[in-house]
């Protein structure tokens, strides 16, 4: 193990989870009744070029809520394109319109980033429920799951409940296992690492293990499976919960960097992939949240050092904040039925 490395929080911003893209939306009214008609012409042309546009822009939109008012939505691929356009075309287009607004720009005028489809721990618990089953890691979509683990925005007010308050201690170095939800088909847990903690070198039975970096920065380093011995092949037969053997070179093959702050923030295993570690090489406490489908009851642990392999029961800790049994997930607040809302047949419903 390393000396700690210094932690480098970075903030973590929403729109980071999207495109990139940028909005610009820009409101014109015409000065006053006499001058709608020679506005609505200007406009009119104006919107036909705006559609035509290709070169730096993924979509236009033209609002026109009255005679004599226009709307104009633009996406930019960039912040720097949509720059260009302030410099370039926006510049013309409202010289066109001098004498016909009531200033020498839009009424209101506003941009940012596109906002992405992004989860709340509630809504990606929602979509796990209704799309993790099966009994190993063969019956599920990785690909997409990932993806929608990729959408999760963290909130402490959301995860802060499941960190022991022990894991804030500069004399911890044990790793947790907090449970978040469980149920036949998959566990979510979030892990708490003090500086300086790592997880044992071990494999996830036959789960799926997707990891999504919560807080701070953790390594994982990916083992190549290696061969063990008859004798404990035949114990494992005889008691799954006990076996002990010998296991050949540990070879690693793959380190990532998970960091909140930004990159890559996610990873996924299973046994046809390989067996990890998790490490907090930093400063300050890091926190992940693991979702094993199946409920990972148990694993195989392994001894770098003495080429040795053993099978652990894997525990979880109750969540909530008292240890209770109860996962106080917070719900999404101010929704409507989507669902409903998509299941209509007719504008009659």
């Amino acid at each position: 193990m390393t000396d700690k490395e210094p932690s480098k929080k970075r903030p973590r911003h929403l729109c980071s989870l999207g495109t990139g893209e940028v909005i610009k939306v820009l409101n014109y009214e015409a000065l006053n009744e006499d001058m709608i008609d020679s506005f609505e012409m200007v406009i009119q042309g104006l919107a036909r070029c705006l559609y035509s546009m290709e070169a730096s822009v993924t979509d236009v939109r033209v609002c026109h809520p009255s005679c004599g008012k226009v709307v104009f939505i633009i996406t930019f691929i960039t912040q720097d394109a949509m720059v260009q356009f302030e410099k370039g075309p926006q510049v013309k287009f409202e010289d066109s319109l001098k004498g016909k607004i009531a200033s020498s720009g839009p009424t209101f005028s506003t941009c940012g980033t596109l906002m992405p489809a992004a989860h709340t721990l509630s809504s990606l618990l929602e979509y796990l429920k209704a799309n993790l089953s099966g009994t190993d890691h063969t019956a599920h979509n990785v690909r997409q799951v990932s993806k929608e683990m990729e959408k999760w925005f963290p909130r402490p007010s959301e995860y802060e409940q499941y960190i022991p308050k022990s894991s804030s201690d500069s004399k911890q170095q044990a790793y947790t296992r907090n449970l978040v939800y469980g149920n036949e088909f998959f566990d979510c847990i979030l892990m708490c690492w003090p500086a300086g903690s790592q997880s044992t070198i071990h494999d996830h039975d036959e789960s799926s293990c997707w990891v999504t970096v919560v807080e701070g920065s953790v390594h994982e380093v990916q083992f190549a499976l290696p061969r063990l011995d008859r004798k404990f092949l035949e114990a494992e037969q005889r008691d799954p919960a006990s076996a002990v053997g010998q296991c050949g070179q540990l070879k690693a093959v793959n380190v990532a960097v998970l960091d909140a702050g930004g990159g890559v923030t996610g990873t996924y295993a299973n046994n046809d992939i390989g067996i990890h570690r998790v490490e907090n090489r930093t400063s300050e406490l890091a926190c992940t949240l693991h979702v094993y489908a199946p409920p990972l009851r148990k694993m195989k642990v392994f001894d770098q050092e003495k080429g040795l392999v053993r099978v652990h029961i894997a525990e979880t800790r109750a969540c909530g904040p008292a240890g209770s049994s109860t996962c106080l997930v917070l719900p999404d607040e101010g929704l409507f039925d989507v669902e409903a809302w998509n299941r209509r047949l007719s504008l009659n419903e």
